[in-house]
């Protein structure tokens, strides 16, 4: 054997011992593995993590008109650290997250899973992200040396320890309920019921704003949080639970925690009370009237109202938009109103032109949700710059009816390969302060949606 090819299989053989060795150190993945047989996952190959956020008081809701909340901040921060965008979708319904825990419909479910779940040892959980316990809730008017009913929301992921109970005269009695936390909570502030048990965190969110209301006890051990994922992905799990394991250790992740689950948090008071008043701003009547006039939600205009004004009524912007609504004067002309019409007015015109906008995208995307974020992409952007998207997203083989996808094209409009082709009618378009703009409507109306009725 040569001097060359001695060289050559030395290498090789190095090259072989230290990929083996890359393979063997590589960290496992936690999850234990659901059988083939089972169910079939997909791996999701693009760089967006879709999540399904199940909307737990502390974990999601407004504040100052801005959408906040522990989990869904912890979810932005995975995303901008392992550069992954987040598309969320959001939910209040127990019965729905279950529907999608053996499916790939989504790469991370942020969900408390029931200790006692059936096959919940198939399922893929993420490394712990916090922890919580059970708390016994009572009303100031309970009796408080006699047993009573004792009532357990829909959906409660905690294990209650009996032995932990009150010591009392009587046995206490526990009644499984279909409501939620934040709906018993009510009940309990009436005195309809007088004892509920629920997390330590949902207590914290709310005991400040219910005057009857006081946390009796903790009933129970620690809870473990943890997300589901899709076993399919396996470096995706990896990166995200090495990631979860790594950012607990540090002071972002104290602060982080403190920031939501502090009683006199800013934000848990803040956030409370503003949905307790269950209202956004003094023109919520305009607004629903003219909303549902001319078939807009009203809170979707809302949403648009506080990203442009934050209801400042003497606001004028750049190229003299003006008013609540920061419409240009000649669109505003086209309405029939001008810098001196009422807030009513200027109310009243927004919405007639974001109908319109709904109307001109319904030949593109025929689900009305959906269809929401081109409106609002549209009344940020021109709605000649939104159909050029359309027109590239079709034109390249795209689903125009996703605006995940037509957005990418808004974003291409930058480019002269893009904006100087021939379904571009409106030419160059530097898109991204406007899927920024969208994001942050729709998140807070999403937002909305949750915390505030449709209502007239």
């Amino acid at each position: 054997m040569n001097k060359r090819s001695v060289f050559l299989y030395a290498a090789f053989a190095i090259a072989t011992a230290v990929v083996m060795l890359l393979v063997l150190c590589r960290p496992q993945p936690v999850y234990t593995p659901i059988p083939k047989d089972d169910v079939v996952y997909v791996e999701n190959r693009t760089n967006t993590l879709h999540v399904l956020l199940f909307c737990h008081s502390s974990d999601y809701f407004l504040y100052r008109g801005t959408t906040v909340g522990f989990q869904y901040e912890l979810l932005n921060i995975l995303g901008d650290s392992l550069q992954k965008d987040i598309q969320f979708t959001f939910t209040t319904d127990p019965e729905e997250v279950r529907s999608h825990f053996f499916t790939s419909d989504f790469d991370i479910i942020a969900f408390d899973v029931d200790p006692n779940q059936s096959n919940r040892d198939k399922l893929c959980l993420s490394e712990p992200h916090s922890t919580f316990h059970p708390v016994l809730l009572q009303h100031r008017k309970a009796l408080p040396d006699t047993a009573d009913v004792i009532h357990v929301p829909s959906h409660f992921p905690c294990i209650i320890n009996n032995d932990s109970l009150p010591v009392v005269n009587g046995k206490w009695q526990f009644c499984s309920d279909t409501l939620l936390a934040e709906e018993l909570v009510e009940l309990l502030q009436d005195d309809s019921i007088h004892y509920l048990v629920t997390d330590c965190n949902t207590a914290i969110m709310l005991n400040p704003f219910y005057s009857d209301l006081q946390i009796v006890k903790s009933i129970g051990p620690e809870v473990e949080r943890r997300w589901v994922l899709n076993p399919a992905n396996i470096s995706k799990n990896d990166s995200i639970n090495n990631w979860l394991v790594s950012f607990r250790q540090t002071e972002k992740y104290a602060k982080l925690c403190n920031k939501y689950f502090h009683p006199h948090s800013r934000y848990i008071l803040g956030g409370g009370r503003e949905k307790r008043k269950r209202s956004i701003s003094s023109y919520d009547a305009v607004m629903k009237r003219y909303g549902t006039k001319y078939g807009v939600d009203w809170r979707f205009v809302s949403s648009i109202i506080r990203q442009e004004s934050g209801f400042k009524t003497d606001l004028v912007g750049m190229g003299g938009s003006f008013g609540v609504m920061q419409m240009m004067p000649a669109t505003a002309a086209n309405f029939g109103v001008s810098d001196t019409s009422s807030v009513e007015q200027q109310i009243c015109a927004g919405v007639r032109l974001l109908a319109r906008l709904d109307h001109m995208f319904a030949k593109y995307v025929e689900d009305a949700d959906e269809r929401l974020y081109y409106v609002a992409a549209a009344y940020n952007a021109g709605s000649g710059h939104v159909v050029d998207a359309c027109e590239l997203c079709i034109k390249y083989g795209g689903d125009v009816t996703s605006w995940k996808e037509v957005s990418q094209y808004l974003l291409l409009k930058k480019e002269h390969k893009y904006y100087s082709d021939p379904v571009v009618k409106c030419g160059y378009y530097p898109g991204r302060h406007t899927v920024n703009y969208v994001e942050a409507v729709m998140n807070r109306y999403h937002g909305y949606r949750m915390s505030l009725p449709a209502g007239k």
